[in-house]
């Protein structure tokens, strides 16, 4: 496959339970990036309601980098493997239809990938808010930069903020893609897999995403039982 040398995909998953609000702010927040996704793919997962289809169709008319996917509805962990497959770009970006992603996120991440060329998965800090991140006092999720202490943190509590996560393409080449039989914690299962195998994981120690908390523990202990 030939890939385009910094390019970058985002794969953004949404279904019936998306909340069209936030997912327009979503993909707003990635189409404002100062480095541009070469690629955004709106990953529908099952049928959708007709604003949710509005918004989707609205970004994939006006923009041609904006690529819509539709499936059957079998999970997260299947939508992002069929995006990840549907890539030809060095890079592969986590996002989801609830959150914001700070304007600079992929340069940022683009350049922390140049400068660590071993760099194989990266996620970055993460601010948490509920409903308004603009006029919210906002808590600041430090994960673990060093892979030592990725490993060790990985024990009690997830290493990495999973929207904030990129990807260098090829390292699903290595370790496989998303387990599609796990109902929640598909990307603790991934990185798993990755410190397994020995990749090299690191997160960028500044928060560069809006990490939405409102119903997000709720939603999950909905999933653990039965997948979506």
């Amino acid at each position: 496959m030939n890939m385009k040398k910094n390019s970058i995909t985002v794969g953004i998953p949404f279904y019936k339970k998306t909340n069209d609000k936030y997912f327009d702010a979503a993909i707003q927040s990635i189409i404002d990036q100062t480095v541009s996704a070469d690629s955004i793919h709106l990953i529908q997962d099952g049928e959708v309601n007709e604003s949710l289809r509005k918004i989707a169709t609205k970004y994939k008319k006006q923009y041609t980098n904006i690529k819509l996917i539709i499936l059957p509805q079998k999970g997260l962990p299947h939508a992002l493997n069929q995006s990840i497959k549907q890539s030809d770009t060095e890079y592969y970006a986590r996002m989801d239809s609830d959150d914001i992603s700070s304007k600079n996120r992929f340069e940022c991440q683009l350049n922390y990938f140049q400068k660590n060329i071993d760099l194989q998965i990266l996620g970055t800090w993460a601010y948490e808010f509920e409903h308004d991140y603009k006029n919210e006092l906002l808590y600041i999720n430090k994960t673990p930069i060093e892979k030592a202490e990725i490993e060790r943190y990985f024990h009690y509590r997830n290493p990495l903020v999973h929207p904030s996560v990129m990807f260098r393409i090829t390292v699903f080449n290595k370790i496989g893609y998303y387990n599609e039989e796990m109902y929640t914690d598909q990307d603790l299962e991934l990185w798993s897999r990755a410190l397994k195998n020995k990749v090299n994981i690191s997160n960028i120690d500044k928060p560069l995403l809006y990490l939405r908390t409102e119903g997000r523990l709720i939603r999950r202990s909905q999933l653990s039982a039965i997948k979506r």
